[in-house]
């Protein structure tokens, strides 16, 4: 199962730090460390600290139509990029400067050959079109790898399943993984707080008696849930 390492350098998100994966990842001997950010603030301190073991993806928004209003674009969800050597890297921050000035568009991600497309369990088109009525078809590359995960989240299984059949029906690769926010199942409420904190959502006031999180109904988004997880296949 792959642990795949947010940071608070995607601001609002995690409140581990990249130290925190450090220590944690030279403390269970990873030979890869698998960080998932948001943007690109975190790298050089991350390639200072982690060094070869480092794969940085960047997760990004992606569409099918370049509609100007990408926020309401029924076909808007996430992909992962994970950098391929060098110069991955360097296509990792072409793809962050784009994503900044215009919509990523699904048929644009041939143009970044030294890159591994991952597509994200939750907030990816096939979450979306099972959980929010969407329905994208994507033009994804043929080297496109999927991620299953298990946070005891009521909808798991029934992603888990829409996953695995479209990846058997276009012969796509999936693999287990655990998203990581926080190191302990304890440290659930210091996450909620900080994400209380940081919300920029008007419409959604959040209190720790409501925090109206997605997807965060869970405390297994953390390294001990990770450490102690059965390995499945399927």
């Amino acid at each position: 199962m792959i642990p795949l390492f947010k940071t608070h350098a995607s601001i609002g998100k995690s409140i581990l730090k990249i130290e925190d994966v450090a220590r944690l990842s030279e403390d269970s001997s990873l030979d890869e460390v698998y960080l998932v950010e948001d943007s690109m603030i975190g790298f050089p301190t991350a390639l200072k600290l982690l060094k070869e073991k480092l794969r940085f993806g960047l997760r990004f928004d992606v569409c099918n139509a370049d509609d100007p209003d990408v926020q309401n674009n029924a076909s808007k969800s996430k992909l992962i990029a994970f950098a391929n050597g060098d110069l991955g890297c360097k296509d990792i921050y072409k793809l962050h400067t784009k994503m900044n000035q215009e919509n990523i568009l699904y048929s644009s991600l041939k143009e970044y050959e030294n890159i591994v497309i991952a597509v994200p369990f939750y907030d990816s088109f096939l979450f979306n079109n099972s959980m929010n009525f969407s329905n994208c078809v994507p033009e994804l590359p043929d080297s496109t790898i999927f991620f299953l995960e298990d946070n005891n989240l009521p909808f798991d299984n029934l992603i888990k399943k829409k996953v695995i059949a479209y990846c058997n029906k276009y012969s796509y690769q999936f693999f287990n993984a655990k998203s990581i926010y926080y190191e302990n199942r304890s440290d659930f409420e210091a996450f909620q707080t900080y994400k209380c904190i940081c919300n920029r959502n008007p419409g959604k006031q959040a209190s720790l008696s409501s925090p109206n999180l997605d997807h965060f109904g869970s405390k297994e988004f953390c390294f001990e849930s990770w450490r102690t997880s059965e390995w499945i296949t399927y």
